[in-house]
């Protein structure tokens, strides 16, 4: 199967100049000089040369300019697989006597145009000011205006400004959080510290999570470990006949994250495979950092059995495609399967809960699928919760007024469960909530995430119970990302972007930008912080064998003024 080049989106490709697919643009970026440190430390019998990593800087740079490997570097300080490079931190590099300076002399030898720039570019952002910009670099506000003819410090979003190197005529401002970190001015012990203590026998101090990875976000990364992902992407997008909506919208989310990712100096290689024309080739598959797609769990297992093991595999959709993650090694569920949200309603209500309330649990009795029933109920009962419960056909409907004036009390708030994703079921319960109210009655509701794509059920009746509902997806239009998301979209498609737009963007953005932080060791670092995006939070459990799901949620409450605000 030939791998797709371009598809026929006019406005994307007037964006990207008609480029294919398999992006080959810098973006801008300039990596940061190394320079080669003389300051020596001996380990075990071996000398080591001690490297503050600044921002910008890879492993692939540094291990040039001191003329070593970057397999050696690994070797020197094996929390690097884990972590990735740390930007301040120090690391050791092995001592070859001559080695950098014979890498000197060979740069010295190179032609005269391959000098560096007296400046670096950088794209602004939505979210910077020139004083954010300034800080980032390590030079004056002024410094920016006066080499870019600046006459205030007002910025537009996407303004390519020239940034000075630091050197002669240069006001060097060093930030507080990126100064160049000495062994004495660090909070905690660096890997190379971290070697002399062990070695010595004494106990480091505690990094506090001064070396530890940051949380990452959804603003630009500090590309420490690699400046270059590659990644396949596998949708059944049907290109020669009837286009998925869905898939195409997912599809042109991606590619909003390349193109920003690309704009903030991140290099992505994007090879896209139409499921409709068969099995996109194995040995293609294998060579990436990462397989995104497909959708059905049935196809995922396909690719899943073919690469065998060798290259990670996310499901970006089927919430129900974590059952995989059993028999395979590397699958990364992303979306969040819906016993997470069972579980995390559940916590909900206990932690809602105070002494003198009512809980109700509402389920329909001789429900042809139970799964929420059972699960939110399992949940309720492991948390001790103390709750009554009421199983009722909607044929009965008419009479439960009556019943649940046994269940529920006045001057307190009564917080009642609906364990259903009936449609009908949901709405014959709304109906009924609203005659309680009615009487009197405080009422607040959870259920299920499925109540919210209901279209039978009027949008009031949700607000009028407080519905409460945890969920994988939720935009918040107030939020200025969603915005800024929002604007660029409909610019480029001229179109509004859908909530499966939202998490092609969201999904793509989270596993390159890990994979470009952490390196390597990427996968492995996937649990270690809540990420919020647009449209998902991400937060990884891993299972032991190297298979991770996504177990965030996101909390929404349908307030009584008819707002619908993001809690969690």
């Amino acid at each position: 199967m030939k791998r797709i080049a371009i598809l026929v989106l006019s406005a994307f490709l007037a964006s990207f100049g008609g480029t294919a697919f398999a992006q080959d643009n810098n973006g801008g970026y300039v990596p940061t000089p190394v320079t080669v440190s003389k300051e020596k430390v001996k380990l075990n019998g071996k000398i080591y040369l001690s490297h503050v990593v600044l921002e910008r800087q890879t492993l692939f740079g540094i291990a040039k300019a001191y003329g070593v490997s970057v397999d050696e570097i690994y070797e020197a300080n094996p929390p690097l697989r884990e972590t990735g490079l740390q930007k301040n931190a120090i690391i050791l590099i092995p001592f070859k006597e001559g080695a950098a300076e014979a890498v000197a002399q060979a740069q010295a030898q190179e032609p005269e145009a391959a000098s560096p720039a007296t400046y670096i570019e950088h794209t602004v952002r939505w979210y910077e000011d020139l004083d954010d910009i300034a800080k980032k670099y390590g030079v004056s506000a002024k410094d920016i205006m006066d080499l870019n003819g600046l006459k205030n410090k007002k910025l537009q979003t996407r303004q390519v400004l020239k940034i000075p190197a630091r050197g002669e005529g240069v006001s060097v401002v060093v930030p507080e959080e990126g100064r160049e970190i000495t062994e004495e001015a660090q909070e905690g012990p660096s890997i190379a510290q971290e070697a002399v203590l062990e070695e010595e026998g004494a106990d480091p101090a505690p990094l506090e999570g001064a070396q530890r990875p940051n949380q990452l976000d959804s603003t630009l990364l500090a590309w420490t470990s690699r400046d270059q992902v590659d990644m396949s992407l596998i949708l059944p997008l049907n290109a020669g006949g009837k286009v998925s909506e869905v898939n195409m919208d997912f599809y042109s989310g991606v590619l909003m994250a390349v193109k920003d990712l690309e704009a903030e100096g991140l290099k992505v290689n994007l090879n896209v495979y139409d499921l409709s024309a068969g099995l996109p080739p194995i040995d293609a598959l294998v060579k990436d950092d990462f397989v995104l797609g497909p959708v059905a769990s049935r196809d995922i297992e396909a690719i899943l059995q073919r690469v065998d093991g060798r290259v990670p595999v996310i499901s970006p959709l089927d919430q129900k495609a974590g059952t995989l993650a059993a028999n395979y090694s590397n699958f990364i569920q992303a979306p969040t399967p819906v016993e997470n949200q069972y579980d995390d309603l559940g916590r909900w209500v206990k932690e809602d809960f105070k002494d003198g309330e009512r809980i109700l649990f509402i389920s329909e009795k001789g429900a042809g699928n139970v799964t929420a029933s059972v699960a939110i109920r399992t949940a309720m009962a492991q948390l001790n919760l103390p709750y009554e419960i009421l199983s009722y056909a909607i044929v009965e409907g008419r009479g439960i007024p009556n019943i649940l004036t046994e269940k529920m009390a006045k001057g307190v708030v009564n917080r009642v469960v609906v364990a259903s994703e009936s449609e009908a079921f949901i709405g014959d319960v709304i109906r009924n909530l609203g005659i309680m109210m009615g009487k009197g009655y405080d009422i607040v509701m959870y259920a299920p995430s499925k109540a919210r794509t209901f279209d039978t059920i009027d949008g009031s009746a949700y607000h009028q119970a407080s519905l409460h509902i945890s969920t994988s997806y939720y935009v918040d239009y107030d939020s200025p990302a969603v915005d800024s998301f929002v604007k660029a979209y409909r610019a480029l498609f001229q179109t509004e972007p859908s909530q499966f737009a939202f998490q092609g963007y969201d999904t793509a953005r989270y596993f390159v930008s890990s994979c470009a932080r952490y390196g390597h060791a990427w996968t492995r670092m996937l649990g270690n912080n809540k990420v919020s995006l647009l449209h998902t939070d991400f937060q990884f459990s891993d299972d032991g064998n190297n298979n991770h799901q996504n177990t965030a949620v996101r909390r929404i409450v349908y307030q009584k003024d008819y707002m619908t605000t993001l809690q969690q």
